[in-house]
């Protein structure tokens, strides 16, 4: 059977053996037609000599200087836009299940509507835990989290369902949609870009789908999640951004509340366990949405 060319977007920075890891697993995925893009943020590792080197079929876009994750991934996007029928958006920390894009592009293919495809994430050191089974935007406290997280899985994480978002450590996106919608916003950076973009598919008029069948395991933790103060600037201003962009919810009272509420609260939590860099983190990022002060955070 003929089955449509698919594009596949990772982005590294750094992390030469996790991406081979990654790259390897891709090789060993069951699809006629699949185009490999390594979208580099100028590593220092040896990262891009080790694509070139054992993975010639791989096509490498060597930035010199570091791009952020949202503009690396939307140049990837840029390279295979007007190549593949669907994009398939990851990270250089993941392993994929051979089957994947044919779960997902079967899926896709038989319905039109659906414009984000998601997959079912386990952890990698825990193979059979849920990292991510969907995603949610509380509508009253504009919170994010991720169903299944942290449970081992189980047949209530096995049809396929509508979601607010699917994370961007591995979704498939309708291309065509995608040359309409834009890529990834490049001033996020990192954090809620994935979200973002899946709003922006929704108010296309298109479907946001977890796909239990399409399976991948992340290894958590590896690349910015490490300075939490500096994960929670980005994360705290960005998902601000996309409360008020996208009047997610009960808007405008989830913003309020998320404002007023939530991330005061988590200031006060991280006070009293002597985190206070994380503290400073949130105002940081409180302070830098209301500036609307976007870009890297310095």
């Amino acid at each position: 059977m003929n089955k449509p060319a698919i594009g596949v977007v990772i982005v590294n920075h750094n992390l030469k053996e996790s991406l081979r890891e990654t790259l390897e697993s891709f090789r060993k995925v069951n699809y006629p037609s699949v185009t490999i893009v390594v979208s580099d943020n100028a590593s220092t590792d040896g990262a891009q000599e080790m694509v070139r080197t054992l993975f010639p079929e791989v096509h490498l876009l060597a930035h010199k200087e570091e791009q952020g994750y949202a503009r690396a991934a939307s140049l990837g996007m840029a390279f295979l836009a007007d190549k593949t029928k669907y994009i398939f958006s990851t990270t250089n920390d993941v392993i994929v299940d051979p089957e994947i894009f044919n779960v997902l592009v079967d899926y896709a293919e038989a319905h039109p509507k659906a414009g984000v495809l998601g997959t079912k994430i386990y952890f990698f050191d825990r193979p059979n835990v849920l990292w991510h089974a969907g995603g949610r935007v509380h509508p009253l406290h504009g919170h994010t989290r991720h169903f299944g997280w942290e449970r081992r899985d189980h047949p209530r994480y096995g049809q396929v369902r509508e979601c607010d978002f699917v994370t961007g450590c591995g979704y498939l996106l309708r291309t065509e949609v995608l040359r309409k919608v834009g890529f990834f916003k490049e001033d996020l950076v990192f954090y809620s870009e994935d979200a973002e973009l899946c709003y922006r598919f929704r108010e296309a008029g298109y479907q946001v789908l977890f796909v239990p069948e399409a399976k991948m395991w992340h290894k958590t933790g590896t690349t910015l999640a490490k300075n939490r103060p500096v994960q929670l600037h980005y994360s705290t201003r960005n998902q601000l951004y996309l409360l008020q962009r996208h009047k997610v919810g009960y808007y405008p009272l989830s913003l309020w509340v998320n404002l007023l509420v939530v991330s005061p609260f988590k200031m006060a939590l991280f006070a009293a366990m002597f985190r206070w860099q994380n503290s400073v983190g949130i105002y940081r990022g409180i302070r830098d949405w209301r500036r609307g002060k976007y870009g890297w955070v310095k």
